[in-house]
């Protein structure tokens, strides 16, 4: 390969291809990266954009669940300590204005 020989290179980032003159040491063309397929089809995306409902689904259902059964927990903690206060034999305490 002669040296004065233009070569082609591919650029490591944007992946476009180069042509380097190396005796003068500078690009003479670039040529654009050819078109990449974007990740997913429409139907792959809509399939997966569905899995991902379904899962927040499940997790709003779970949320649901465990907010009616704390409510239900309180209620019963509350009914509770109700009827222990109520049983209690201790008398509610003075204020300092019964006191007079």
């Amino acid at each position: 390969m002669n040296e004065k020989e233009d070569f082609k290179i591919t650029c490591p980032h944007c992946k476009a291809i180069l042509e380097i003159d190396p005796e003068n040491k500078v690009v003479i063309s670039s040529e654009e990266p050819p078109a990449q397929k974007e990740g997913l089809s429409f139907e792959e995306r809509m399939k997966k954009l569905q899995e991902e409902k379904k899962i927040d689904e499940a997790k709003f259902e779970e949320s649901v669940r465990a907010e009616k059964s704390k409510k239900e927990i309180l209620e019963k903690k509350f009914k509770e300590l109700s009827e222990k206060a109520k049983e209690s034999k201790d008398m509610p305490f003075k204020k300092d204005i019964d006191l007079d």
